[in-house]
Parts: structure tokens; C-alpha cells; sequence
């Protein structure tokens, strides 16, 4: 994961920015998985799964 995206991105949905091949691209965070990130990083996407399969949503 590189970051997160811009807020305007994110009126509806999580998007973090991911690096493939020479691209950076946004991506949906509840799509993300990712089992060689740090600790950190899988401890934040697991939260927002679990935010998002409790039926939350933004406003």
C-alpha cells in the first residue's frame, strides 16, 4: 500500500493507493488483502472489514 487516496475519492467508498508494475493505482480497500504488509497495514484493513461487515457506511 502506498497511502490513501484523495478525499474526493473516498465520498463513497475506501480507496488506498497501491504501487503495480510503474503505476499507482486506487483501490477499493475492502478488496485489499495483504499478507506480506506490516503488521500495521493488515491491522488497518482488517478493521475497515470488520467496520464494513458490521453494516456501516459512510453518510
Amino acid at each position: 500500500m502506498v497511502g490513501m487516496a484523495p478525499e474526493e475519492e473516498c465520498e463513497q467508498e475506501m480507496f488506498v493507493e497501491i504501487a503495480w508494475d510503474d503505476y499507482t493505482l486506487a483501490v477499493p480497500l475492502i478488496q485489499l488483502e495483504a499478507p506480506e504488509a506490516d503488521a500495521e497495514t493488515q491491522q488497518a484493513i482488517a478493521d475497515w472489514h470488520y467496520w464494513v461487515n458490521q453494516g456501516y457506511e459512510f453518510g
